[in-house]
């Protein structure tokens, strides 16, 4: 399976970015010369305004307007379907049906043959039958969040590889008596090996308190914290910190780092300053 969209549209990104400051709709209209009517078609894809009026709502949100207006255009992001192999490790995404379209990831470290699956969302037969197909010694299962899409595979993956379970106790409110299945703790400045593959932690809370990245060099595993050209959903405070701690943590990363998300195609850290709109 490939994306051939992103995974937020502009009217998407615009109530996102609307809910998360508590911006009215009928506020958002005041601001750029519109009715609350049309924001509401807009934000539900019945109106896709022109480049103009994009802009407008791009300055009313505090988002880039040129970034906004290509994301309405159908920007995509190059190579957003690839599997992922350098010399060390190779990374192959599985599109998962887990009530909702969401990624999983294989992580293989080449010279060891361990690995990690990130996000087992869904679906664990098709997981561990990929597992057997790339011959993974699955050692660690890393959890970006706790939302059911990401854990609902937990435990029969879990019981099937015996692997170490990782993730943020700050989201085991989320996960039910599946939190009983993490066996290590894991927040920022957080480390393992998998194999010989180094991967550092970083917290990036906000669309849940315990969002967590993992990175090695040169991928980085972002779950809902960011998408391309877009971010997983937040409200208030923890909307304005989701967008610093990527700014922070992810962007800051060389531009050639690849990015894999929770949802929608891959993208890169070069890609993401260069399109994505919350990035001003």
């Amino acid at each position: 399976m490939s994306y051939h969209t992103l995974e937020d549209f502009l009217g998407d990104i615009v109530g996102k970015a609307r809910r998360g400051q508590g911006i009215s709709e009928l506020e958002l209209a005041r601001a750029t010369g519109l009715n609350a009517r049309e924001i509401g078609q807009i934000e539900s894809y019945a109106l896709t305004p022109d480049d103009r009026v994009i802009r407008r709502l791009a300055d009313a949100l505090h988002l880039d307007g040129e970034k906004l207006a290509g994301v309405a255009h159908g920007w995509m992001p190059q190579r957003g379907n690839e599997a992922f192999e350098d010399r060390d490790r190779r990374v192959e995404r599985l599109i998962l049906d887990a009530g909702m379209t969401v990624n999983c990831y294989l992580l293989k470290c080449r010279a060891s043959g361990k690995g990690a699956i990130v996000d087992p969302g869904g679906q664990a037969r098709v997981i561990l039958d990929a597992v057997a197909r790339t011959d993974m010694q699955v050692t660690h299962i890393l959890l970006t969040h706790g939302h059911r899409d990401h854990v609902g595979a937990l435990e029969a993956v879990a019981d099937a590889t015996r692997a170490r379970v990782c993730g943020c106790q700050r989201d085991f409110g989320l996960m039910g008596s599946r939190n009983q299945r993490v066996t290590e703790h894991v927040d920022e400045g957080w480390q393992t090996r998998i194999g010989e593959l180094g991967v550092d932690a970083v917290s990036l809370p906000g669309h849940t308190a315990g969002g967590i990245g993992y990175y090695t060099a040169p991928v980085c595993f972002s779950g809902d914290a960011l998408f391309a050209g877009s971010l997983g959903g937040a409200a208030g405070d923890a909307y304005h910190g989701q967008i610093q701690a990527v700014r922070a943590k992810v962007l800051s990363l060389p531009g050639e780092t690849t990015l894999f998300p929770g949802h929608g195609p891959m993208t890169s850290v070069a890609q993401e300053l260069s399109h994505n709109p919350y990035f001003v």
